[in-house]
């Protein structure tokens, strides 16, 4: 979770002087990002919806490698929904209104620590509903992973085609 949020950090960065140097193409590309982001949606739709947990391997997963610092750092920058998210922060909510590099560096601060909080408490949640629904497990993978589709038929924009 330390190298999550330093990754984080640093790909927030990244996004602020993003942001300050391509604030004019932004509503230009925006569909593009929104149809990305809607396709990796229903992606992880799928994944959740019909994972692969129910294989002969589950009784490795106390054998399995826990991911370090390096491991989280590195997911960050590879990571299509930390890096929509900086850019849609920084594009919609702040270089609006100011060009200021300091302000871009501080709000980038603040989203990261915003975060750090969010993820931290996903993982408390995540394993207290391991838990709770081990035994139903089918049966949420597959609300979960309908309610992602909705989600993501919701802000692909299809439905204004429509």
């Amino acid at each position: 979770m330390a190298g999550m949020t330093m990754g984080l950090f640093v790909v927030m960065l990244l996004n602020a002087m993003g942001n300050i140097f391509i604030a004019a193409i932004i509503p230009q590309i925006l569909p593009f990002f929104r149809a990305a982001g809607a396709v990796y949606l229903f992606w992880l739709a799928w994944k959740i919806a019909f994972p692969k947990i129910y294989s002969a391997s589950k009784g490795n997963a106390d054998q399995e490698k826990v991911p370090g610092i390096k491991d989280g750092f590195t997911l960050q920058f590879v990571n299509p929904k930390v890096i929509l998210f900086g850019f849609t922060a920084m594009s919609s909510f702040i270089a609006p209104w100011t060009d200021s590099k300091l302000i871009f560096l501080l709000c980038g601060l603040f989203l990261t620590l915003n975060c750090a909080v969010a993820f931290a408490l996903w993982s408390l949640f995540g394993d207290i509903q391991g838990r709770l629904f081990s035994k139903q497990g089918r049966v949420i993978s597959l609300v979960m992973g309908a309610l992602l589709a909705w989600c993501a038929f919701s802000v692909s924009g299809i439905a204004s085609l429509l």
